[in-house]
């Protein structure tokens, strides 16, 4: 015997639909405007941990959610049915059969939202696909509200552009991607590095400035772009000494390395984690003690370019990727790049203007250190090898000055010639030898 659900009680028709698969809420959904309005009135302030994606391609059009279900605009092709898809026939109670496809596709989100209102909402849009009004998608209210603009292929002009950029709304969260096409070299736009998140396939229009005006960034992407490796360089050294949030993970393409370049002057060591390497760099805020992490992704397909994957990280926080997932903390990295600072800047003080014995004894004690924490110099880079749970053969940073990571800065003892700081170095080697 069949009993509507409709009548039953609330809260135990709640906990059955709580217990139901996404495509069975949306079914429950299509079944009358009686359940439709209940299932509204059901989730009207409970928003799902889920992913939905507005796909804008033509009569192949489609509603995507979690990369599983699928709401299909248009008949499907013969064996392409799937029991995650629901089909356009079952959709007809949301469906206006005068209206255009893009008008069609809006419709069916705006009732899908109210049903299932969803946590991260985006919009794909193929432009090379036919004709698309791309100021008129931008216009529709629905869109104003999505967590996520994407425009792929075709053309896209200036005054596109701008609308795209004027999208932004303050305190939101907000990712736009502009891929597969060009963008004028001489594009400007405020908007265009203030949203959470962006893609630029064509990356060539952005300069250093615009890097180092970087703030408040989760996850930049730029694709083909003119970044020299002195432009990488002068961003890192700016990226040191910034007191303010520039990124969270930033990707950046390239087509040749050359890491004396890229790593002039900055103090960077190579680390390893899972046998992976990363080149570690110490932020001058030792308040927070930050670390910025440098992998290149290297591609065997030759139409693709490789990569230069920018995180930063606490130092005594598992390093987390954009994507999930962790790594162990950098915390004795952090440390030994304290102490490469450390020791760099006393051998440079050691050649210009002399250090005092004192100073002698903490670079010859620094030394030591770092051999016992197997640091080597390996292709002009300092590495060290993953030793997970090991502390420094010495104390904490107390024991050893360590004011800021790039740039030292210690308080001065009485000063000796160059030729005094050699002699006084071999009395030490004596002393140490016993003799």
């Amino acid at each position: 015997m069949e009993f509507p659900l409709i009548r039953l009680p609330d809260v135990p028709k709640i906990q059955i639909i709580q217990l139901m698969s996404i495509g069975e809420r949306i079914k429950l959904a299509l079944s009358s405007r009686k359940m439709e309005n209940y299932l509204a009135w059901v989730f009207k302030n409970h928003v799902l941990d889920v992913d939905c994606t507005i796909k804008l391609r033509g009569n192949t059009s489609f509603i995507g959610i979690d990369l599983k279900w699928m709401l299909c605009l248009n008949r499907l092709e013969e064996g392409c049915e799937n029991p995650d898809f629901i089909k356009v026939e079952e959709l007809k109670p949301w469906i206006d059969e005068k209206s255009a496809m893009i008008e069609r596709t809006f419709n069916v989100f705006i009732r899908l939202q109210k049903v299932l209102p969803c946590q991260l909402t985006q919009l794909v849009v193929t432009l090379n696909v036919e004709p698309t009004p791309i100021l008129k998608i931008l216009s529709y209210p629905c869109v104003a509200n999505l967590t996520g603009v994407h425009f792929y292929g075709g053309t896209v002009k200036r005054n596109e552009l701008d609308a795209i950029m004027e999208w932004r709304k303050e305190n939101t969260i907000q990712y736009i991607v502009v891929k597969d096409n060009e963008i004028p070299l001489d594009y400007r736009h405020p908007n265009a590095f203030r949203f959470t998140g962006v893609v630029y396939g064509d990356a060539r229009w952005i300069s250093l400035e615009d890097l180092l005006s970087m703030r408040n960034f989760y996850r930049p992407i730029f694709s083909v772009n003119n970044f020299s490796m002195k432009d990488l360089n002068t961003f890192i050294k700016y990226w040191i000494n910034c007191e303010e949030n520039m990124f969270k993970y930033l990707l950046i393409d390239y087509k040749n390395i050359n890491l004396s370049e890229l790593m002039k002057d900055i103090t960077v060591l190579k680390g390893f984690r899972s046998e992976k390497p990363f080149y570690l760099i110490a932020s001058n805020s030792t308040e927070n003690q930050l670390v910025l992490t440098i992998r290149l992704i290297e591609h065997t397909e030759s139409q693709i370019l490789n990569e230069l994957d920018f995180s930063v990280q606490y130092a005594n926080k598992p390093h987390k990727f954009r994507r999930g997932g962790t790594l162990p903390a950098w915390t004795r990295e952090y440390r030994i790049l304290g102490r490469l600072a450390r020791k760099r800047w006393l051998e440079e003080e050691m050649i210009t203007v002399g250090i005092s014995i004192e100073e002698i004894k903490e670079l010859d004690d620094l030394e030591e250190e770092l051999t016992v924490e197997e640091v080597r110099m390996i292709d002009g880079i300092m590495t060290v090898q993953e030793k997970l749970g090991t502390p420094l053969s010495r104390g904490g940073d107390a024991t050893i000055t360590r004011s800021r990571g790039n740039m030292i800065r210690p308080k001065r003892t009485k000063n000796m010639t160059k030729e005094k700081l050699a002699d006084i170095k071999m009395q030490l080697e004596r002393v140490k030898n016993g003799n």
